[in-house]
C-alpha cells in the first residue's frame, strides 16, 4: 500500500513540474506512414492466406516491426486518406491507364520477355536515360513477364509488367525530384493505381487487380528497393 501512494505521489509531482513537448509533425507524417505500410502488410497476408500460401513475413521479423507501429495507432484513421489526397491530382494517371489499356489490346505489351530481372534491367540501357530498379517478387505471388518503354507526354519510360493471378501489373518507373512519398491508391476508368516515390524514382502501378493487391505489391517493392 506504502508503494501504491509514493508511485501516486511520484505520478503527480511528474505531471506538475515535467516538461512537455510537442511532437514535430514529420514525427506525425512518418507514423502514419508506417500505420499505412503495416495495414497494407497484414492485406497482404491475409490476402495470400485465402490463397493457401505460406506468409514469408514472419520469417522477416515483420512481426517484431509491427509492436513498434502500435504506438502511433491514434494516427491511423488520418494516415490513408491524406495520402490520397495528395496524389489524387496527377495529370498522368489518365495517360498511364490509356497505355496500359492499350498494352493489353495488343501485341505490345512486353518488349523484353523474362522473368530475370538482370535480364530485364540491363535491356533499357541504351534505350531511356535512366536505369530503372528491377525486382522478383515471383515468390510473394507478383511474376515478372518483361518490360517495355511508353512515352508518357512525349518521354520515353520504362514499364515493367508483372502478372498476379490472371491480371497483369504495369508499374511506369520515372526519375523523381528527390520527393519521398508514401504508396497511395487512386482509380480511373475502373482500373486501380498505386503510386509512391523514392529519393530516386517515381513508381505507377496500373491494374485491374484488387486495389488492396496492389497495395501489397507496392510495400514489397519498397521493401526490395529500401533493402539495396
Amino acid at each position: 500500500m506504502k508503494h501504491e501512494q509514493d508511485d501516486e505521489a511520484l505520478s503527480a509531482l511528474i505531471g506538475q513540474h515535467a516538461s512537455r513537448h510537442q511532437a514535430p509533425q514529420s514525427l506525425h507524417a512518418s507514423v502514419r506512414t508506417q500505420l499505412s505500410l503495416q495495414q497494407l502488410r497484414e492485406d497482404g497476408r491475409r490476402a495470400r492466406a485465402r490463397r493457401g500460401w505460406l506468409p514469408r513475413f514472419a520469417a522477416w521479423g515483420w512481426g517484431t516491426a509491427g509492436a513498434g507501429f502500435a504506438a502511433g495507432a491514434l494516427c491511423a484513421a488520418l494516415a490513408l486518406p491524406l495520402a490520397r489526397q495528395a496524389w489524387h491530382g496527377w495529370a498522368l494517371v489518365p495517360q498511364m491507364v490509356s497505355l496500359h489499356v492499350q498494352a493489353l489490346q495488343g501485341p505490345g505489351l512486353i518488349a523484353v520477355a523474362s522473368s530475370d530481372r538482370h535480364t530485364v534491367r540491363p535491356w533499357f540501357q541504351g534505350r531511356i536515360d535512366y536505369a530503372p530498379p528491377v525486382f522478383d517478387l515471383a515468390t510473394d505471388g507478383f511474376v515478372l513477364l518483361g518490360g517495355r518503354i511508353d512515352k508518357v507526354r512525349g518521354e520515353a519510360t520504362a514499364a515493367l509488367v508483372y502478372k498476379r493471378d490472371l491480371h497483369v501489373i504495369d508499374l511506369y518507373v520515372q526519375p523523381g525530384d528527390g520527393t519521398v512519398r508514401a504508396p497511395s491508391a487512386s482509380s480511373e476508368r475502373g482500373f486501380n493505381l498505386v503510386q509512391w516515390s523514392d529519393a530516386g524514382m517515381r513508381y505507377t502501378a496500373v491494374s485491374d487487380v484488387e486495389q488492396r493487391e496492389l497495395g501489397y505489391f507496392a510495400v514489397l517493392w519498397r521493401e526490395r528497393r529500401q533493402a539495396q
